[in-house]
């Protein structure tokens, strides 16, 4: 504990032990003017902290620390929808690539598979196989 809160504390003490001796009267009269000495301690350190050009910098930094947040949040937001778009196109392109490789590794050349009766014909095989 440093030298001002020891000091603090044992005036804190010496004041307590003789608080019983007084009177009720005595009693309201010093709690009246600790409120009133708490209150104008507010007001002082109030004025202390807002004085002259302070406030006018406060709402500055107010203002831009709102707005970084606000910033950082869409930043945010546009890295995920980024990640988001790149993920699904490079997902996108895998399955184009399967797709690729399994008609690269048949043994139909590509124009039949262009063909509408090779797909009336795929059609109809499927039907006939799920039957």
């Amino acid at each position: 504990m440093n030298k001002d809160a020891e000091f603090g504390y044992k005036m804190r003490q010496a004041l307590n032990q003789g608080l019983d001796k007084l009177g009720e009267k005595v009693s309201e009269r010093l709690h009246s003017d600790r409120q009133a000495a708490l209150a104008h301690q507010r007001v002082v350190t109030r004025k202390s902290r807002f004085a002259g050009v302070g406030i006018a910098i406060e709402t500055v930094a107010f203002v831009a620390s709102s707005n970084v947040r606000t910033l950082l949040a869409i930043m945010a937001l546009s890295v995920g929808a980024m990640g988001s778009y790149y993920w699904n196109a490079l997902a996108q392109v895998r399955e184009n690539a399967a797709i690729d490789s399994a008609l690269l590794a048949d043994e139909l050349p590509p124009s039949a598979y262009l063909d509408r009766g090779f797909h009336a014909w795929l059609e109809r095989a499927s039907d006939s196989s799920s039957q």
